[in-house]
Parts: structure tokens; C-alpha cells; sequence
């Protein structure tokens, strides 16, 4: 059994972050900006499951209206530069890290799927559905065995957190409101 992330670990975190519209260029900076921070870890921007995550990602975010939100930070696998043209169709504005060496994911210890996994009945009725959404799988550019993680800060200290254990599978996210 893989061990999770702790608190301890990513607060002596100081190598600084690359990315687009992010409050700050540290970790610890990131998850002070703002009284609540999302940080959302993706699969490589290329699957399909993570364009459908990030859409459903972004419906859910503007279903919350005068709520307040949470800051949310996506960290993907790829180059900025792949990052800037993904989140320019699928998020505009939206802030992300790119982490192409995964620093982060081995940080937060973020789970790799299995061979077996991808093939689970489950996975491939949820790829049917996106296909019907209009998305498409493209070339991976990124490890395309990394799952995606879900992780919420309130003031700097994490409160919930979320490893998804096959490429469709994601938190419920009303348990952030």
C-alpha cells in the first residue's frame, strides 16, 4: 500500500513552480494565496478523461455562483507551453503548474494506474460518454499511467484530499462547498 501524502512534506517543498496565472512562484506561497486553494493534479493533457475532468471541473465551478471559492490551482504533467494551449480550449484563464518532471506528483504521492485498470468496463463506458461529448484521446506527451488527485487547503493546511484509483474515477465534488 502506497503512503499518502502528509502536511509535513510538502511544506519544505521550496523549489519554485512554473506555470500560468499563479499567485505565487512556491508551493507554500500557492497554498497561502487564498483562504481555500484546490489544488487539482491531472493526467497528462492529452487523455480524454482528463479534458472531461477539467470541463466537468469547470461547469462545477460556475454552478457555485455567489459562493465563495476556492482558488483553483491545476497541476498537469506537461510543458507550459502544452499547458497554455489546453487550458486556452478546455479553461480559459484557469492557473496551473506544469510539473514535466513530476515533482509534485512524487510530492504528493499521486497513484500511477495498471495496465489492468485501463481496461476496466467502467472506464471504457465513461470514455463511450466523452466521445459522445466530442472529445478524443490523443498522443500522451506525459506518463500516461499517472491518475489524477484532488487536494483542498484551508489557510496552508490540507482538509480533505482525494486518489483516484482508475482514470474515470473522481471525488464527489460537493463535499468542497
Amino acid at each position: 500500500m502506497q503512503t499518502l501524502v502528509t502536511e509535513a512534506s510538502f511544506h519544505h517543498f521550496t523549489e519554485p513552480l512554473e506555470g500560468e496565472n499563479l499567485p505565487d512562484t512556491t508551493l507554500t506561497g500557492v497554498l497561502h494565496s487564498s483562504p481555500f486553494v484546490w489544488l487539482q493534479f491531472l493526467r497528462h493533457l492529452d487523455c480524454i478523461y482528463c479534458k472531461g475532468l477539467v470541463q466537468d471541473i469547470r461547469e462545477f465551478i460556475q454552478k457555485w455562483g455567489d459562493k465563495v471559492k476556492p482558488a483553483l490551482i491545476f497541476v498537469h504533467p506537461n510543458t507550459i507551453e502544452e499547458g497554455k494551449l489546453f487550458f486556452q480550449r478546455f479553461f480559459p484563464g484557469a492557473a496551473h503548474i506544469a510539473d514535466p518532471s513530476l515533482r509534485l506528483y512524487k510530492l504528493f504521492k499521486v497513484r500511477r494506474a495498471s495496465v489492468l485498470t485501463q481496461i476496466n468496463p467502467s472506464n471504457l463506458l465513461h470514455m463511450w460518454k466523452l466521445w459522445r461529448r466530442g472529445l478524443r484521446n490523443g498522443r500522451p506527451k506525459a506518463d500516461p499511467l499517472l491518475l489524477h488527485a484532488t487536494f483542498l487547503f484551508h489557510e496552508g493546511r490540507l482538509i480533505w484530499k482525494y486518489y483516484a484509483n482508475q482514470l474515470n474515477d473522481v471525488p464527489d465534488w460537493k463535499k468542497l462547498l
